[in-house]
């Protein structure tokens, strides 16, 4: 059963509320470099120092972007800028939010804490790849600071709106937190500390299966950091190393959204387009898009169009080439003609989602890649126009251009116990870290 409590929460005081929106920073995965100098020029008090502390040459083991981040959260603490409620209780978290086609959006959900199992044994369920590297980073942000700063989301199964019901009302009242971050999305927050509701939305959850939307990492990081505790005898059974703290979401919300992750690639030797045409072309009707320097645009969002008319067809995808001034568009010739070039441990099912095609078939086979370890050649971007300009500035060397994984099609690999490519989905909007934290209170 999914093990679900109220905490204590830590928040920023009331008198920076005036000042949030310079104060919080989205999850350190999409924060680029650029953004994180910005962060930290934005306010002394950015949370930025705690979730992607900057390094410095001169970094030793006394001193880093780890111990630096834990003597922040322990001066904030202690000079009051950070506040812990006195009782525990769980948080309504809302944003509204643009999307691209259907406008003005809403997404509501629930903060609270979540007991840690190995994927299969509880009821927390996975449905993406890790990798090594941010999970050792998140682990050693963990262990300094001894508190969760940014909720993993996660997403259950809510069809008769029980949990929402119980929730929406708190939603009439004045926010206790409201703040608009950079791209426009309004975070709001409101804290239920009633007995009576805990109990029952806790009674409702306790069986329903948490599906992970966005944060593998940091739940395998906390995963990591319960077995070293336990390991070491430190921790008490069911102490609160044991537990992460989530942002809980009914997979049916209406304002539930599901961005593209676009694929860029770069660390190539060299790209030799004609052969990766033939490889290919049995599998592939490709279709030469070409452009001048004055239609480019109009030639892309065409190549865009086409490639969203096939989101619930899947098989077709955009691959443009630095130096090229054709972008290709692939369509997949016959979904069963793949099969020999797939990996035989992934479900039948699940063959003809377009991140498994990308990554087996275009990435794998095609391109020559090393598709079970792509760490450093691929970055990713919710936005086409990263997609392309990256590769016309030549910062990457090409990119290839998708329609979303759909909430069903996660579900499913879940289900099976089947993790799907690294950013197989991009939830959108991101939670904001510096609204709801969780400071353990033994430290």
């Amino acid at each position: 059963m999914a093990d679900i409590r109220p905490f204590n929460m830590v928040h920023y005081s009331g008198t920076c509320s005036s000042e949030l929106s310079n104060l919080i920073t989205p999850p350190y995965d999409v924060i680029s470099e650029e953004e994180q100098d910005a962060f930290y020029q934005t306010h002394p008090l950015n949370i930025i120092r705690l979730v992607l502390g900057k390094q410095f040459p001169d970094d030793n083991e006394g001193n880093n972007r780890y111990t630096r981040a834990a003597a922040t959260l322990n001066q904030w603490m202690a000079d009051g800028t950070w506040v812990r409620k006195q009782r525990p209780g769980l948080t309504v978290y809302r944003m509204e939010f643009d999307e691209l086609e259907n406008g003005r959006l809403t997404i509501d959900g629930l903060v609270a804490l979540v007991k840690v199992d190995d994927y299969g044994k509880g009821k927390v369920l996975p449905h993406e790849k890790t990798y090594k590297g941010p999970k050792e980073d998140q682990l050693r942000i963990m262990k300094a600071c001894k508190a969760n700063i940014t909720p993993i989301h996660a997403l259950f199964d809510d069809e008769n709106d029980a949990v929402v019901e119980e929730y929406t009302r708190f939603l009439q009242g004045a926010p206790e937190q409201e703040t608009t971050d950079a791209n426009g999305t309004i975070h709001q927050t409101w804290t239920i500390d009633d007995e009576g509701t805990i109990q029952r939305i806790v009674g409702l959850l306790r069986d329903k299966s948490i599906f992970i939307a966005d944060g593998h990492h940091r739940y395998e990081t906390a995963r990591a950091y319960t077995e070293e505790v336990n390991a070491s005898g430190r921790g008490k059974p069911g102490g609160e190393h044991e537990y992460v703290m989530m942002y809980l979401t009914s997979m049916s919300h209406p304002g539930l959204t599901i961005l593209p992750a676009h694929r860029m690639i770069k660390g190539l030797k060299e790209i030799n387009m004609a052969e990766i045409l033939g490889r290919l072309e049995p599998y592939f009707h490709a279709e030469a898009l070409c452009f001048s320097e004055h239609d480019r645009y109009e030639v892309a969002q065409r190549l865009i169009q086409r490639i969203r008319s096939y989101a619930q067809v899947g098989g077709k995808f955009g691959m443009v080439v630095h130096g090229e001034n054709c972008f290709q568009l692939l369509r997949l010739k016959d979904f069963r003609s793949i099969t020999p070039l797939m990996d035989s441990s992934i479900p039948r099912t699940l063959r003809n989602l377009d991140v498994t095609i990308l990554r087996e078939v275009i990435i794998g086979y095609g391109l020559g890649l090393d598709k079970d370890d792509p760490e450093g050649h691929i970055e990713y971007s919710p936005l086409v126009s990263d997609a392309l300009n990256k590769v016309m500035k030549g910062s990457v060397q090409m990119s290839f251009i998708l329609n979303p994984t759909r909430v069903d099609q996660m579900r499913v690999s879940a289900e099976l116990g089947h993790k799907l490519p690294h950013k197989s989905t991009y939830f959108y909007p991101k939670l904001s870290s510096g609204l709801v934290m969780n400071v353990y209170e033994n430290r």
